[in-house]
């Protein structure tokens, strides 16, 4: 019994930041998205007409609705004891039509249809750069359009995602553990701890390009099954 009672604290809270992660990686970001939204609606106020006033309260209004049906999903996705292989992609499409909706531009998201399971800290990984990527070329980029792929190989994954926003210069703003919240820093250095690399190549008016490969020949799922190649 003894022994026990050292070793449930360690576990609730391991339990705990797993909870806090899941909430912070899918809610948040619809979140952030309706909080830009509303600060665009405020600027543009007194110059919207009733009908765009109305338009864009409701389409804030369903973003909120699917913030809440993201945490109910989330809920119950902490309470299963196995996760879907696949959930986690129904969430990236989940923020990325909720960003494209709620700031007017084109996100377009492929993936491979496959049933294939990614180590859940994969998945995080991939879901908090997509997460970041697009939040930044929205609101620094001032991006129209964003193309987001996803390519799963016997032994690797790779993730693309290329914007068409003003960019920056690659040489005057190196990736530096000052960027504000979860940075490009932060997103090489995630790639990284996984085994893999993350590039970024951007210039002022050419927009930017990212591309994070992660190895997956020795990883392991969510159940700590070793991943079969092929």
């Amino acid at each position: 019994m003894a022994i026990q009672s050292e070793f449930e604290p360690y576990v609730l809270l391991e339990e705990r930041n797993r909870i806090a992660e899941e909430i912070h990686d899918r809610i948040c970001p619809h979140l952030f998205g309706i909080a830009c939204a509303v600060h665009s609606v405020e600027e543009d106020w007194s110059g919207m007409t009733e009908e765009q006033k109305l338009g864009q309260l409701r389409e804030i209004q369903e973003a909120a609705a699917a913030a809440t049906r993201e945490l109910r999903a989330t809920i119950y996705d902490l309470s299963l004891s196995e996760k879907g292989g696949v959930s986690w992609i129904h969430g990236v499409e989940s923020l990325l039509a909720s960003q494209a909706k709620l700031n007017g531009v084109r996100i377009r998201f492929r993936t491979a249809d496959s049933d294939r399971r990614l180590p859940i800290h994969h998945q995080k990984a991939l879901y908090r750069t997509i997460a970041e990527a697009v939040g930044n070329a929205i609101r620094h980029g001032a991006s129209s359009i964003i193309d987001v792929k996803l390519t799963l190989r016997r032994c690797s994954v790779t993730l693309r995602i290329a914007d068409n926003g003003k960019g920056f210069d690659m040489d005057s703003r190196p990736p530096s553990k000052k960027d504000s919240g979860f940075g490009l820093y932060n997103m090489k250095a995630l790639a990284s701890s996984l085994g893999g690399n993350l590039q970024i190549d951007s210039s002022v008016g050419s927009g930017t390009r990212i591309v994070v490969r992660l190895p997956l020949d020795q990883a392991r799922d969510e159940r700590g099954q070793t991943l079969k190649n092929g």
